[in-house]
C-alpha cells in the first residue's frame, strides 16, 4: 500500500474530505476532546472549535467513525486510558508505574484502528463520498509499527476511495511524492 505524502490541513483547505486520528479521551471541565498530538493537533489549530465537536462525538457516539464539522471525519485510534506499560515513550516520564494513563498519551490499539477502519467504509457508503484522505492510523504519534495495523491496512487496502497520507515517511510502507490537488 503508497502513502501519500501530503499535509492533512493543507488538503482540507483546498476542500478535499479528510480524517483525524483522535483518541477517546475528552475534558471533564468544558467537554472538549483533547487534540494535543499530531494531525488532530494541526486541524484543532485551523479548527479551534474542533475539540469541543470531538468532546460532543466521544460522549454522543463512544468512539464511533464520525464527522466532526464539514470535511472533517474523526477516527479513532487510541483508548480512553491505558496502562502504564503501553505509555507513549515521550511522555513516560509523566507517570508512575501504577498510573491510569489518558489515552491521548497512549500508543494506539490496533484492534481500535481496524474498528475505526470498518466504521469508515461504512460511514463512506452511508454519507456516499468518493474520496477521504486518512493519515496512516497509529503510526507515527500514536506509536505503532505498520505491521501493527494490517488488519486495518488489509480493510483499507480494499477500498479505493480511501488515500492513506502522511507529512513524512512511514519506515516499512512506500511514500509517494503526490501532486497538489487543484484548487
Amino acid at each position: 500500500m503508497k502513502i501519500e505524502q501530503r499535509d492533512i490541513v493543507e488538503l482540507w483547505q483546498q476542500g478535499e474530505t479528510v480524517c483525524v486520528t483522535v483518541s477517546l479521551v475528552f475534558q471533564r471541565k468544558d467537554g472538549s476532546g483533547v487534540m494535543d498530538r499530531g494531525n488532530a493537533l494541526a486541524m484543532a489549530r485551523t479548527c479551534p472549535d474542533l475539540p469541543q465537536k470531538l468532546g460532543q462525538c466521544i460522549q454522543k457516539g463512544r468512539g464511533e467513525v464520525a464527522f466532526l464539522a464539514p470535511r472533517i471525519i474523526a477516527f479513532f485510534t487510541k483508548p480512553k486510558t491505558c496502562s502504564f506499560e503501553l505509555t507513549l515513550p515521550d511522555v513516560v516520564h509523566l507517570y508512575s508505574w501504577d498510573s491510569e494513563v489518558p489515552g491521548n498519551h497512549c500508543r494506539a490499539d490496533p484492534v481500535m484502528v481496524a474498528r475505526s477502519a470498518r466504521q469508515l467504509l461504512k460511514l463512506l457508503d452511508r454519507e456516499k463520498l468518493e474520496r477521504v484522505y486518512l493519515p496512516v492510523p497509529g503510526v507515527g504519534d500514536g506509536g505503532l509499527e505498520a505491521d501493527d495495523i494490517a488488519e486495518a491496512l488489509e480493510v483499507l487496502d480494499r477500498d479505493p476511495r480511501v488515500v492513506l497520507v502522511s507529512i513524512r515517511p512511514i519506515p516499512g510502507m512506500e511514500t509517494v511524492q503526490a501532486e497538489k490537488t487543484p484548487a
